[in-house]
């Protein structure tokens, strides 16, 4: 495997889920990966594994929830790496209430962190690059629930609505920087998370009852997605949202 200077990617929310999958198929295209989370042992497993079978990745330490932080954060990840030239917004979470069961504190911890820490840390890389003529990508990951109420998720779903929104603004904004800002929205896809579930009798009721094509996706069929919208040569798409959702949403 070559690694390729120009290719330093940070992902955060790389403990598990998405995230590792993510910073798996991009070590593969010769990424150096700065893989980032609160769960630095997590971290360190899965960089160590990257780093055995021929790849280049290094744990950092993040909370994305503490704005103040990642300036310092991105300096200690390129003490290691050298400037990032791409950042996945993969971290996220939900809480899965009715709408009139929400509190104020639900409502902001879904939002700081699907919406505010992928705004930061964005503009925060955003100021490197324009200072430093690097020409960065940047991909945050949504959800088909941008497009299809789901109830029970209302403020995640807005979130969501909001991130693509986010990639089309930022695009703008920066479309003669040469930086280019889309969003990878999967539908339901199999994880480490949440495998269990979907392995149970109710889980398997809802994949035959509600996806069209009977099955669900696991990580790995975004790889080729996440490797196209990270890469420097993807010169043309910008403002975008790629939907890989196996018809989910028909």
């Amino acid at each position: 495997m070559t690694i390729n200077e120009n290719k330093t990617v940070l992902v955060t929310g790389a403990s598990s889920g998405l995230g590792s999958q993510f910073c798996r198929a991009l070590s593969k295209d010769g990424y150096k990966v700065v893989a980032a989370a609160r769960r630095l042992e997590k971290l360190r497993e899965l960089c160590a594994d990257i780093n055995k079978h021929g790849g280049e990745a290094v744990p950092l330490e993040l909370d994305v929830t503490d704005f103040e932080s990642y300036s310092l954060a991105i300096d200690a990840a390129e003490a290691q790496v050298g400037m990032v030239h791409c950042l996945v917004n993969n971290a996220g979470s939900s809480i899965s209430k009715k709408a009139t069961e929400m509190t104020v504190k639900d409502f902001d911890f879904i939002m700081d962190l699907n919406l505010k820490a992928p705004y930061f840390l964005s503009t925060e890389l955003a100021r490197r690059w324009i200072a430093n003529g690097v020409k960065g990508r940047i991909v945050n990951v949504g959800s088909v629930s941008d497009r299809k109420a789901m109830p029970g998720h209302t403020v995640y779903g807005t979130s969501k609505a909001a991130i693509a929104r986010l990639s089309q603004q930022l695009a703008r904004e920066w479309v003669n920087q040469g930086i280019n800002v889309n969003t990878l929205a999967p539908g339901y896809i199999k994880t480490d998370l949440n495998e269990k579930y979907f392995d149970s009798p109710a889980g398997l009721d809802v994949i035959n009852k509600l996806m069209p094509r009977k099955r669900i996706g696991t990580s790995e069929v975004l790889d080729k997605a996440i490797v196209y919208l990270c890469s420097p040569d993807q010169e043309y798409l910008t403002g975008q949202t790629l939907a890989l959702e196996d018809g989910q949403t028909l």
